[in-house]
């Protein structure tokens, strides 16, 4: 193995450490930052409405013996400390996004349901459908897309970027495909696996900062 060959290799594996480093501190950026308010602010609005608007409707269903016929009916019912959700001129209660809630009445049950920030039917993360039925849905968890697309990761994808870079100067520094021929891969593979661990441990500190200063 010639000198410009292994400067080849060694430019290679940086540049794919560095490409690994940056996409794993996205995902580990998406698990420190996808439960902040600032991404579930809508959501965590909705489901704290749907919980005042059922006790709406049950103070209504205790003092009317029956389930009201649209959530027009609720206003008034309930303590004004235990109600703050927000309603429209007609008096319809809305969801964190602005919209109507949808409401029916199938027997002795009846749904409270909001479609997400989409309003269509179905839907992951941000789309996802909220109801009394289900206020915590698996599938509600903000997508990688979504979360990558809110404002406050702008800051944080360059954090991760920069810890792309550092990893990638970090495996120039310290990659020797020379050792290859009189040790074998396994130095050469330890030595990358300490470059990804030691630039993941400074991509989580930086993006605890960022998450920190954006608060």
């Amino acid at each position: 193995m010639n000198k410009y060959q292994q400067i080849g290799i060694r430019v290679a594996v940086s540049m794919g450490v560095g490409v690994l480093v940056a996409v794993l501190a996205i995902l580990v950026a998406w698990r420190d930052i996808g439960n902040m308010d600032e991404i579930q602010s809508e959501q965590r609005t909705t489901r704290q409405a749907i919980r005042d608007i059922e006790r709406a409707v049950q103070t209504y269903r205790e003092a009317k013996a029956t389930l009201p016929e649209s959530l027009e009916e609720v206003r008034g019912f309930g303590s004004k400390h235990s109600v703050r959700f927000k309603q429209d001129a007609n008096g319809n209660p809305l969801d964190g996004w602005g919209r109507p809630f949808l409401y029916s009445v199938r027997g002795g049950e009846y749904v409270i349901t909001s479609l997400g920030r989409d309003d269509r039917p179905g839907g992951i993360g941000l789309d996802c459908d909220l109801s009394n039925l289900k206020a915590w849905p698996e599938e509600a968890v903000p997508s990688l897309a979504q979360v990558l697309a809110h404002p406050s990761m702008r800051g944080i994808v360059r954090v991760c970027r920069m810890c792309g870079v550092l990893a990638f100067l970090l495996s120039l520094m310290t990659v020797d495909p020379s050792t290859m021929r009189t040790q074998g891969i396994l130095p050469l593979a330890i030595t990358i696996g300490l470059t990804i661990l030691g630039a993941l441990f400074i991509a989580h500190f930086l993006n605890l900062i960022a998450i920190a200063n954006y608060h």
